[in-house]
């Protein structure tokens, strides 16, 4: 069967499953080499520029699933993004985009290879998914251009003659071409785009996607592009924080099972008195197992009677501990701490309850705030370093309950947040504040002697109650309204919307103070960021109070990058 689509003088009629992994492959470095450009496309002049960096490790994360992959079959290809994509997933550009390679995977079904009509259909099938994923589907944005890629893949094949099959990179091209279209036209949609003078950044991170994929499929990439893509992986090596004494379940395993028949809820429940951390993932033919426990060899012992084992990796980490750096106990330079799970702060509970919480947080002092108001996992996240599914997914099996709320406490985890029912055998809801004052306010709701729903309404009532406030500084020069902006300006946002800018930090600062506070506001909660210090936050905090006399003013360590203050007004 001729499988080298258009390299050449050869035109293929059908796209098998090798090809569409290594043109996924080329697709995966070539979003991860622009990533940067991704981000660069920010709607306002608020540093939340990280949408290339979310779906690079989206689909990065897709590209590891697909390693240990040996089969011709395209849909079975396609199926394995779909779980390696899901997995990854990081905020709400990664999290579409997983949904799109699942929409893409249910489109081809179960056949081996695909025309350019199967294609068509996987399009369309990947643009209907993204659309049912979203609760409020936004025009402009990448759910656009996944809609006009469809609609002309399939009007392409309507017109396309009897006699005459559109090959699978005729259909790749027009594909490219209506997306291209698109994406040029989403600032005459969304207002805020043409505002700002940019394009929509997620829509752009898939067509370069997608353009990367038809490069290698025309042959335009070298074959190098197939190997294993290391570039811009930015994984983080798992590490421990320092504790006293013997831990408990020092041995990080981790290993892939193969097989035929294999099921994963049986394979989780024998696991699960052996060891904590159990994360037991995949189908019938591959499951991936992640388990702290001080018996490996039980383990794989069990496992090994089920299946063929592959990638096994054990860690002690005990010595991890013993000799791990001082400053892996800190954030790196880029404000993410050197954790796997990026879990930086735990409630020990000997004893399990029946609702638990996990917090996503950007800064230890928060997290230090959050877990003495009852969190029992902190998990390091926010604005520019967003969790991926699979993240959170560890974070949820650290709680020891048997229903876990998640509180995100930023927008852009929420829709990752809302994944993770799918991998866990817990109840997870989540109860979508996104700030942290938000996050703040319906622990103050949160009862742990009372049931699940009851705790859900109390601290979503909570959340009602709370103003929020943030302070960072401008990345590029824009406006925002009568706004002028420019870059490097510090900025200030009540309740999301850009109400102040300027040099002098303390007047932006009271400035969003003054559009907060009104005259049923009693307390006032500042949290400072890691690039101030105490002094400078306490002559803050003093103007503050001058200022708005009528208010209590409260100052704490939040540590959080980004932002210099993250304000609470109730």
């Amino acid at each position: 069967m001729r499988n080298v689509s258009e390299q050449g003088d050869i035109k293929v009629d059908v796209l098998n499953g090798v090809e569409f992994k290594r043109i996924i492959t080329a697709a995966a470095q070539v979003l991860a080499e622009s990533k940067e450009e991704i981000n660069a496309l920010n709607v306002f002049p608020v540093p939340d520029g990280d949408t290339g960096t979310n779906m690079a490790l989206t689909l990065q994360s897709a590209v590891r699933e697909l390693d240990s992959l040996d089969t011709d079959s395209i849909s079975k290809v396609a199926q394995a993004i779909a779980r390696g994509s899901l997995m990854g997933a990081r905020g709400n550009s990664g999290v579409i985009l997983s949904q799109y390679f699942r929409g893409f995977s249910d489109g081809l079904g179960k056949i081996k290879a695909a025309n350019g009509r199967q294609l068509a259909k996987a399009f369309d099938q990947a643009s209907k998914r993204t659309y049912k994923a979203v609760m409020k589907p936004v025009e402009g944005t990448m759910l656009t251009v996944g809609r006009a890629i469809a609609e002309a893949c399939m009007a392409a094949c309507e017109d396309e003659d009897k006699d005459k099959e559109l090959t699978p990179a005729e259909l790749w091209k027009v594909a490219i071409q209506a997306g291209a279209k698109a994406l040029e036209n989403t600032p005459n949609i969304l207002p805020v785009l043409k505002q700002a003078g940019v394009v929509d950044a997620g829509g752009k991170g898939l067509l370069v996607a997608l353009e990367g994929a038809y490069k290698a499929l025309v042959g335009k990439i070298a074959s190098a592009v197939t190997e294993k893509a290391e570039t811009a992986r930015e994984q983080v090596q798992e590490a421990i924080a320092r504790i006293e004494g013997v831990l408990v379940n020092k041995y990080c395993t981790e290993f892939l099972i193969k097989g035929e028949g294999l099921k994963v809820d049986k394979i989780r429940s024998a696991l699960e008195p052996k060891g904590d951390s159990l994360l037991v993932v995949g189908d019938r033919r591959m499951v991936k197992v992640h388990i702290h426990t001080d018996h490996p060899g039980q383990v794989l012992d069990y496992c090994t009677r089920i299946g063929n084992l592959t990638d096994i990796k054990i860690d002690n980490m005990q010595f991890q501990n013993e000799t791990i750096a001082e400053s892996s106990e800190k954030p790196n330079q880029d404000g993410l701490p050197n954790s796997n799970n990026t879990i930086i702060s735990r409630n020990a509970s000997a004893e399990k309850k029946p609702v638990g919480v996990v917090a996503v947080v950007p800064g230890n002092g928060l997290a230090d705030i959050f877990t003495s108001l009852g969190v029992d996992v902190a998990s390091y996240g926010g604005q520019t370093m967003n969790p991926s599914t699979e993240e959170l997914v560890r974070a949820v099996e650290e709680v020891n309950a048997d229903a876990v709320i998640i509180l995100p406490n930023n927008k852009n985890v929420v829709f990752s947040a809302q994944q993770v029912k799918e991998f866990v055998d817990k109840r997870v809801e989540v109860v979508a504040t996104t700030t942290v004052p938000q996050g703040i306010a319906a622990m103050v709701g949160f009862a742990e002697h009372l049931d699940l729903e009851t705790n859900i309404k109390a601290m979503e009532e909570e959340v009602t109650h709370v103003r929020s406030g943030e302070i960072t500084f401008a990345v590029r020069s824009s406006t925002a309204g009568e706004l002028n902006i420019e870059e490097q300006d510090y900025i200030g946002l009540a309740d999301g919307k850009i109400v102040a800018a300027g040099q002098s930090l303390t007047d932006v600062g009271l400035e969003v103070m003054a559009n907060l506070v009104d005259e049923n506001s009693s307390l006032i909660s500042i949290y400072f960021g890691e690039d101030l210090d105490m002094e400078a936050a306490e002559l803050f905090k003093e103007e503050v109070a001058r200022r708005f006399s009528n208010c209590e003013v409260e100052l704490y360590q939040g540590g959080q990058p980004l932002y210099f203050y993250i304000i609470s007004v109730e």
